[in-house]
């Protein structure tokens, strides 16, 4: 059954990634600040790695950038409301700004996506006018990689016997155990 619980989480997300309407394509991501403050905010997920990395696209002058350099441990929050789902991540964030990886998810940026990475300004500046924008040529394009090392499984039921579970990396292997919910 803890395999069916986790194959179930993956194929999900793998969903998500994908493109398909599914709730987990948002995900609450959680890095550490200065003076070791939670900064907690909303992002999209974008692919999954064959080795269950997470990916997820960013303004490289943000905010979350400077805290990932500082220290590169997150939590990436996943809930469904439809099952009642909900997956906690604990990991690293890899900073990707070339490579292939990082090249391919670029090359599927277009259209008025591209402005999410062109701002003249870095994201978070204040600025008079929202809809006068100033834009470059630049792309600011990073791809986040978050390679989890945890993950807890929590499905609530309507007859309160909730299933919880957590795997935890281990030596490349995933171990499995029931948690009280």
């Amino acid at each position: 059954m803890l395999n069916d619980l986790f194959q179930e989480a993956w194929k999900s997300l793998k969903e998500a990634a994908s493109g398909k309407d599914h709730s987990f394509n948002f995900c609450t991501l959680a890095t550490i600040g200065k003076n070791t403050s939670v900064k907690q905010r909303t992002v999209i997920l974008r692919g999954i790695t064959e080795d269950k990395s997470l990916l997820f696209y960013t303004d490289l002058r943000s905010n979350k950038i400077k805290q990932i350099k500082e220290n590169s441990k997150a939590n990436g929050l996943f809930y469904d409301p439809k099952s009642q789902v909900q997956l906690i991540f604990k990991g690293e964030i890899l900073i990707h700004k070339n490579g292939e990886v990082w090249e391919n998810h670029r090359n599927k940026i277009d259209g008025k996506s591209v402005n999410n990475y062109n701002t003249l300004l870095a994201p978070g500046k204040p600025i008079k006018n929202p809809l006068s924008v100033e834009r470059s040529d630049k792309l600011h394009f990073g791809l986040l990689e978050f390679k989890p090392v945890r993950l807890e499984y929590l499905k609530l039921r309507q007859d309160s016997t909730h299933l919880r579970a957590r795997f935890r990396l281990e030596n490349d292997v995933w171990k499995q155990t029931f948690l009280v919910p």
